[in-house]
């Protein structure tokens, strides 16, 4: 905002002439007597000329000069007010100029000082318009304010530029110029007051101006993108969404209005992509959240160092912490933490733009913290918080959200540590930032709420009833002011609902408890809120109606469960899914489908705890299982439909399957500097976008199934008549661990679920005995005495807790010894039974479709068997093991895969031609990352998990996997999705699966092999079948203890799977 300097205009001529003629002037102004009356006018007539000098040649030391001879010209005195107006209008151009140069502060105030002289002279006489000396003085006074911050300067700027606009006509440049002025004043002065008006003001004056300002003019570009910015501030502070929705379309407007080389569009781009941001965080559209994203990665490509490139790194920052925030992608933080520490190395101290990435940083360690739960993550975010305070001025706009987080940051303190002074500082902030919003501001119904949930803090550690009455009265107010469609609405009404229900278990009243209950429904069922926060408020309502006996308490479990899968469900790929699952941040939600069941068998709904199980656990094997549907009877009916669905499908798990899933950039911060162009292709995007899209498509696929007569159940969960017929060749034993209570329950083909309650101290027995095994097995080496002392202890206090009384059960049921059962534990380690052939299912499902297809047979009627065989070193005796399987099987009958030919592809090639396969090899345990889980083949190649996952192999039968870990879960915290090869391969189509439970000794492969081929194939016997598989093994391990005299760590290894 600048006036335009205009010199009195004299004659152009060439420099030769102009200095000859300041010399000319310079000689007569000499030969005068210093107090002659004329000098004034030979002065003031130098500066004139020596002003045009300057113009010319740009030297500083003729525009100090001119100011100097203008300054002693008006000293002298005129003997007429012509010359003197003029002499005051040029002297004031003069230093105008100069401050422009320079920003020198005294001349500034004598800038101001003569422009309002001279508005008081007759200006009508010299020709001068008004317009001449109010636009100067409104653009001094607004550039005083911007080095000040004296509010009567900006207060008398505005003032004098709404004169101005009646003094110009309509239409004209300087009409829409000075509403443009006007308008960058109304906004400074909100910027100064924080006064929402003000900047309504601006809005409307910045529209004016675009308005009256025609389509092909130059300045029709900075208009646009004033209006724009103005519109994003306000909805920062309003959250209209009218306000982000038309600034998006000026942003694109004012894209397609420049060219593609002026080096202001990628700015306008990465304004359009702060746009998105906002969308997405005021409607939870994804759409919006992905489009900001790769509009900031392509802006980045293009951007020079500078200013600019570290406000885009903060931007791209911000963007993915709400990634972060949506789908738990610890990738996208870690990014977003390295460009927030980019960003700021960049920023000189002091700069406007500084305490606002400080704040999303602070943010960003602060949601570290809650992922990793280390206490100096949160320290670090609070440490951020008071920096970023420290430099936000008292009424800045952007300060009460500042207060709020720290507060928030400070309110987790609590939590951890138990110091209640975090709450009394909380309290003070959240006071402070109160005193800062008027109504109708954004934060207006967010701070009371945070008051109320530290009130309520305060009030349980203190017990003072005034700290209670002020908490429910400030959760009232923060609920009542909800807009509509807010997407915090069910946190908050959790919330609230949690502090009513403590009051109930202080004071007994019931109205206090109907009403958190009804609280906590309407937080599960705001439809505008995002499907994991309505998990929590669902796992709350469950967790607290459960201890309160309320009726309700089963209606929460049942809708907590469907939350629980489709918020698992939100992640693009499997990995995206586990890594949710295995956040530290939903660790209590995780015994969901356990505590559901417990419940269930609480009330005696035996059948309902089998179906919630089901529900609930193996939630990552399930829904890629339901992507495989069978549907040889819908082709019968609508055989299109059915294509439909399966093209479909297939696209969809290619999706959710997909590897090498990039979203961040592994560089560290300090590596990130401005020769680095951060333009990689954004993968993750890219899935969100495709899963959504193919999601969509199926849900309307399967809407039309459904509709079909008989169709109704398809896709739904699966109810108990149908997951009973997993009992049809031997009960299925599902052990339910829960903190509440734990159960044993059999699940029988064609009998009811039989119940066997355990002891009180169950949960805490096993799990004890569980840590004290996996603790074990970290300190000693494999064969270690120690260990399989350990080992056996566990064993057999298992046995006491669940081996003798599922044994007894099974007996009085009349099922005799030796019968094969199956075993469903959840959450637990897994044990051996010696009374019965024991194999092992992740869910009932899983077993289901163990034995859901029947397999065709070659002439022969054997099946023919792959052996996968990569000796080293230390595996020496593989290829002994691998020629002995040959003679037992039959060589014409076998294919070898080894040396060379072992790699991933040419395994994964053979496996459809062979429904049997043996592994004898390494297996590869990724703790933390179980889709890496692996076969190590040649060249150290790894045939993945997730490789495997992605077969389809229909004809499989059974999968022999002599290699270490291949039954053994990391520990990644996700012990109920059972991530492991032998699941995998169970998953990919085998029906029967052999695994180990932790690593082998070599030659135990060689021997276990022998005795299980062996058996499989005995003189004798008819056709190898793999449903003998179990019996095989449990032969072929009782050899191993008896023959061989391995220790029990050896033998107790190798388990079942399937059917």
């Amino acid at each position: 905002m600048a006036p335009d300097i205009i010199f009195c205009q004299v004659p152009t001529a060439s420099l030769r002439v102009v200095n000859s003629q300041i010399d000319l002037w310079r000689i007569q102004a000499s030969a005068l007597p210093f107090r002659h009356p004329a000098r004034a006018f030979i002065l003031h007539n130098i500066a004139t000329i020596r002003s045009v000098r300057y113009k010319a040649t740009r030297q500083n030391e003729d525009l100090d000069q001119v100011i100097v001879e203008q300054g002693e010209a008006l000293l002298r005195g005129f003997n007429h007010h012509f010359f003197t107006i003029i002499a005051f209008y040029n002297l004031s151009t003069s230093l105008w100029y100069r401050y422009q140069n320079f920003g020198t502060r005294e001349d500034l105030d004598h800038i101001i000082s003569y422009y309002r002289h001279l508005s008081g002279l007759p200006l009508h006489e010299l020709g001068l318009l008004r317009f001449n000396i109010l636009n100067p003085l409104a653009c001094a006074l607004y550039s005083r304010f911007d080095v000040e911050g004296r509010l009567e300067d900006i207060e008398e700027s505005i003032s004098l530029l709404r004169d101005i606009i009646t003094l110009v006509p309509p239409g004209t440049d300087n009409h829409h110029n000075t509403t443009y002025n006007l308008a960058l004043s109304w906004e400074n002065k909100y910027k100064q007051t924080g006064e929402s008006e003000y900047l309504a003001e601006a809005v409307n004056c910045y529209r004016a101006a675009l308005m009256s300002c025609p389509l092909d003019h130059p300045s029709r570009p900075l208009y646009l993108r004033s209006v724009a910015q103005a519109l994003a501030s306000r909805f920062e502070e309003r959250g209209d969404f009218n306000d982000i929705e038309d600034a998006a379309m000026i942003y694109q407007e004012l894209i397609d209005l420049l060219d593609k080389e002026d080096p202001e569009r990628m700015w306008d781009l990465m304004k359009l992509a702060k746009t998105y941001d906002s969308r997405f965080r005021q409607t939870g559209n994804l759409e919006y959240l992905e489009k900001a994203i790769n509009d900031y990665r392509t802006v980045l490509l293009l951007c020079p160092p500078g200013e600019r490139k570290s406000e885009l790194l903060g931007n791209l920052a911000h963007s993915l912490t709400g990634r972060f925030e949506k789908f738990g992608r610890m990738g996208c933080l870690q990014e977003a933490i390295s460009l927030f520490q980019a960003s700021l190395r960049f920023w000189p101290p002091g700069h406007p733009l500084q305490p606002g990435y400080l704040t999303g940083f602070a943010h960003a360690m602060y949601l570290l913290s809650l992922r990793t739960h280390r206490m100096e993550d949160l320290e670090k975010s609070i440490n951020l918080a008071r920096e970023t305070l420290a430099l936000t001025p008292p009424r800045h706009p952007n300060r009460p959200q500042r207060l709020l987080n720290l507060s928030v940051f400070l309110q987790t303190r609590y939590a951890w540590n138990g110091d209640i002074r975090d709450v009394e500082e909380a309290i003070e902030r959240l006071y402070g930032a109160s005193k800062l919003v008027k109504s109708g501001h954004i934060y207006s119904e967010r701070i009371p709420h945070f008051l109320a949930v530290n009130l309520f803090h305060r009030f349980i550690h203190h017990g003072a009833d005034r700290d209670i009455v002020d908490a429910i009265k400030h959760y009232r107010s923060s609920i009542s002011l909800i807009p509509e469609g807010h997407l915090d609405a069910s946190i908050r009404l959790s919330n609230f609902a949690c502090a009513l229900s403590y009051l109930f278990s202080r004071t007994s009243d019931a109205k206090h408890l109907e009403e958190s209950m009804g609280l906590f429904r309407s937080a599960v069922e705001y439809p505008f809120s995002s499907v994991r926060d309505r998990l929590k408020a669902a796992y709350n309502w469950a967790f607290i109606a459960r201890s309160a006996q309320h009726s309700s308490a089963l209606t929460a479990y049942r809708i907590a469960l469907s939350l629980w899968q489709r918020s698992v469900d939100l992640g693009p790929t499997v990995q995206a899914q586990h890594e949710y699952i295995g956040g530290r941040d939903i660790d209590p939600i995780r015994s969901l489908p356990m505590d559901a069941a417990s419940y269930a068998i609480e009330s005696g709904a035996y059948e309902e705890a089998v179906e919630m199980l089901e529900q609930g656990r193996a939630l990552l094997w399930s829904g890629m299982r339901s992507l495989r549907t069978p549907l040889q009877h819908l082709r019968g009916i609508d055989k299109a439909l059915a294509d439909e669905f399966t093209e479909i499908s297939q696209a969809l798990e290619a999706v959710i399957t997909t590897t090498n899933v990039t979203d961040f950039l592994q560089t560290p911060a300090d590596t990130i500097d401005d020769g680095l162009a951060i333009g990689r292709k954004d993968t993750f995007s890219r899935d969100i976008a495709e899963k959504h899209r193919l999601s969509e498509e199926l849900e309307k696929v399967i809407s039309r199934i459904q509709a079909l007569s008989g169709f109704e159940n398809f896709w739904r969960p699966a109810p108990f008549r149908h997951l009973q017929t997993a009992a049809m060749d031997g009960p299925v034993v599902i052990v339910n661990l829960s903190n509440h209570r734990s159960d044993i329950l059999i699940v029988r083909s064609t009998h009811p679920v039989v119940h066997i309650p355990t002891p009180t101290n169950f949960f805490h027995k096993v799990t004890k005995l569980a840590h004290q095994l996996s603790e074990t097995r970290k300190s000693y080496l494999l064969e270690s005495k120690k260990y399989d002392r350990v080992l056996q202890q566990t064993l057999e206090e298992l046995y006491e807790l669940v081996g003798q009384p599922v044994a007894e059960m099974l007996r009085e049921l009349g099922i005799p010894e030796q019968s094969r059962i199956w075993l469903c534990p959840t959450s637990g380690k897994r044990y051996l039974c010696d009374f019965y052939v024991c194999s092992y299912t992740p869910s009932l499902s899983a077993l289901i479709a163990s034995r859901s297809r029947t397999l065709p047979r070659s002439a022969s009627g054997q099946p023919s068997l792959l052996i996968v065989g990569q000796p080293d070193e230390s595996l020496p005796g593989v290829d002994s093991e691998t020629r002995n399987i040959g003679d037992l099987v039959g060589s014409g009958s076998v294919t070898s895969i080894a040396g060379e030919a072992a790699t991933p592809e040419n395994v994964i090639a053979h496996l459809p031609m062979h429904p049997w396969v043996h592994f004898a090899c390494h297996g590869v345990l990724q703790s933390g990352r179980p889709f890496e889980s692996s076969f190590l083949l040649q060249h150290n190649a790894h045939l993945t998990l997730l490789h495997i996952a992605k077969a389809h192999l229909p004809m499989a039968e059974l999968a022999f996997l002599a290699a270490c870990h291949t039954a053994e879960l990391t520990d990644d915290g996700t012990p109920d999705e059972v991530l492991h090869l032998t699941a995998a391969m169970q998953f990919s189509g085998f029906r029967s699966v052999i695994g180990t439970m932790w690593a082998m000794v070599d030659e135990d492969g060689q021997d276990l092999s022998e005795y299980f081929y062996g058996k499989m194939f005995a003189a004798g016997a008819q056709v190898a079948s793999y449903e003998k598989s179990a019996r095989a093994l449990r032969h072929a391990t009782q050899k191993l203890r008896t023959e061989k005299g391995v220790s029990l760590e050896r033998w107790v290894n190798f388990v079942h799977y399937g059917a």
